[in-house]
């Protein structure tokens, strides 16, 4: 699958920034389908830089159209993966200032659960405008590391890469299990 969306972004170069954002905002929108072979493939077809961008500008297309199908459908499309009761409970009792500060840190560790923070999101109270730049501050780090380092090895091989991938997301999914127990 990697070869041939590689394949197709190279000799598509007009269309191939839009086609890689609209299938970067795919696994976020559709939860849990996992993004980081995506990235893989941004990384090998763009670089790092280029590669960045256009994933998180995928990333925000993503998490917006996941906050609003929460907003406009509400629990009724959410309660399979957003735990409801808990998600009230820290509704009533933050403010939007705090609202705002925890969803960059869940954001910032939690890249694996970020289709779930999108859809838990759009449940609250919070502007769309707070969301989308909590969403921004707190995915920058991590994307940046992904990305920048990821290029950095993708230069030692597809094996290293590899590696590299999979030791990245264990370690978020482990710190961003953690996070998320603390805060749901």
């Amino acid at each position: 699958m990697e070869e041939t969306l590689s394949s197709v972004l190279t000799n598509h170069p007009v269309l191939a920034p839009v086609l890689f954002i609209l299938l970067r905002a795919v696994p976020v929108v559709i939860a849990p389908l996992p993004g980081v072979a995506f990235d893989l493939v941004g990384l090998a077809a763009f670089g790092w830089q280029l590669g960045l961008l256009l994933a998180l500008i995928g990333g925000h297309l993503g998490a917006s159209i996941a906050f609003f199908i929460a907003r406009q459908f509400r629990e009724p499309a959410v309660q399979h993966f957003v735990p409801l009761q808990k998600l009230h409970e820290l509704e009533e009792h933050y403010s939007e200032r705090q609202k705002f500060w925890t969803l960059v840190a869940v954001r910032f560790i939690t890249s694996p659960f970020f289709d779930y923070v999108s859809y838990a999101a759009g449940l609250t109270r919070m502007p769309f405008w707070t969301f989308l730049l909590s969403t921004f501050i707190g995915v920058l780090p991590f994307s940046f590391v992904i990305y920048y380092f990821g290029g950095i090895i993708f230069s030692w091989g597809l094996l290293y890469t590899a590696f590299f991938f999979v030791g990245v997301a264990l370690l978020s999914a482990l710190f961003g299990k953690t996070l998320i127990k603390k805060f749901l």
